[in-house]
């Protein structure tokens, strides 16, 4: 049995349906992500969760219990909020122990969790300190101390990073990460940033207007798309989209894009035989920049080449990396290549595209055309 179980769960705000049958399992120990752009309904059902907003249908079910009509205050689920939340005339021990103080644990006991909490979150030498004194990372773990001191079943997290700037932000990001190795907690955690859902996550559920697009490891979220939404959501630079036709080739299966100068015609090797009915019709072909690089740094051992010359649009270099962007089939498309001697815009150059990662998806329904036998390998809603 998994330990949170949300089961078609529906929010309506009279005649607003917010969230329309999400159903998502995670075990113990697990680092669920929910993710999508505003609006999508991450917040709400974080919320919902925690009992702040009651379910219009549906169950959620917490290590086997069902905890719909439970009060926040007995579901044993600590949040984080995004604004912190400390109380200004409180110390930071104070804001750490305020809720073991309103549980009325003895004085003895308080002191030694929140001794035990600051040092696991390095702010022993903070605590004597009011909010106004500190910075915003240093807000940020007072915030995570005060929901660790409870030691509950399940944390949650709003969106906690989004006040902070880009360094810090990746520095919390870092210590959140540490912070469920060592403990091995089960925390559902609410952002918009694809990358911080990537990085942190075990489990991922992407979502959009109110419905989960995809449930799945980070890995398989981001190399096996459900949709074009998420093939375009999650990554950045996001997956190259770009419009195609099938066709048969002496005898192989292709697809032909469209260039200024010339028709590429890339081998199938992913979902052959779905797209095998597919033969002269318009499909969306579906390849993350790293798959479009040079041909020195082309993945030949575990991956399909071909090799195509193309005309450069731009270049962008980002000091790790360097993206060069053409276009195909009437589109920017990205490339990931070496940072080292660049290619210069307006010229021709060599660009190698493994073929083995590319997908592709019905441009009308959006869905991912797949193989029967690989249909289960990226499902919409899984615990495993």
């Amino acid at each position: 049995m998994s330990f949170l179980h949300i089961h078609h769960v529906h929010k309506r705000f009279g005649e607003t349906h917010v969230l329309k049958g999400v159903d998502i399992e995670i075990e113990k120990g697990d680092f669920l992500v929910l993710v999508g752009p505003s609006g999508c309904g991450k917040s709400t059902l974080l919320n919902m969760i925690a009992g702040l907003d009651s379910i219009s249908e549906g169950e959620l079910r917490l290590d086997g219990q069902r905890i719909n009509e439970l009060h926040p205050s007995k579901r044993d689920i600590a949040m984080v909020f995004q604004s912190y939340a400390l109380y200004p005339s409180m110390t930071v021990a104070g804001n750490i122990g305020f809720g073991l103080e309103m549980r009325k644990v003895p004085r003895a006991g308080r002191r030694a969790a929140i001794q035990r909490v600051a040092e696991l979150l390095q702010i022993e030498n903070l605590l004597k300190r009011k909010p106004a004194q500190l910075s915003g990372g240093q807000r940020q773990r007072v915030a995570m101390g005060r929901a660790l001191v409870r030691d509950p079943q399940l944390f949650l997290f709003d969106e906690p990073l989004s006040n902070l700037d880009a360094k810090l932000r990746v520095d919390m990001r870092t210590e959140i990460k540490q912070l469920h190795q060592r403990l091995g907690t089960t925390i559902v955690y609410v952002t918009h940033d694809q990358i911080e859902a990537m990085t942190l996550a075990t489990r991922i559920a992407v979502m959009r207007a109110g419905e989960l697009q995809q449930l799945g490891t980070p890995q398989s979220v981001y190399d096996d798309p459900n949709n074009l939404f998420v093939a375009g959501f999650m990554g950045s630079p996001s997956m190259n989209l770009v419009p195609a036709r099938i066709a048969e080739k002496a005898g192989a299966l292709v697809a032909l894009i469209e260039t200024e100068k010339a028709t590429l015609a890339l081998p199938i090797v992913r979902d052959r035989q779905a797209l095998t009915d597919w033969c002269d019709k318009a499909v969306m072909l579906g390849l993350r920049p790293e798959a479009i690089t040079d041909p020195a740094s082309a993945n030949r051992d575990g991956g399909e080449i071909f090799e195509a010359d193309l005309e450069v649009d731009l270049v962008e270099p980002t000091g790790a990396d360097l993206y060069v962007v053409t276009r195909l089939g009437g589109t920017n498309v990205n490339a990931r290549m070496r940072p080292g001697s660049p290619p210069q815009s307006g010229t021709q150059t060599r660009f190698a595209f493994d073929v083995s990662r590319m997908v592709a998806f019905d441009p009308d329904s959006e869905a991912r055309i797949r193989d029967r036998a690989s249909v289960g390998s990226a499902p919409l809603a899984s615990s495993a």
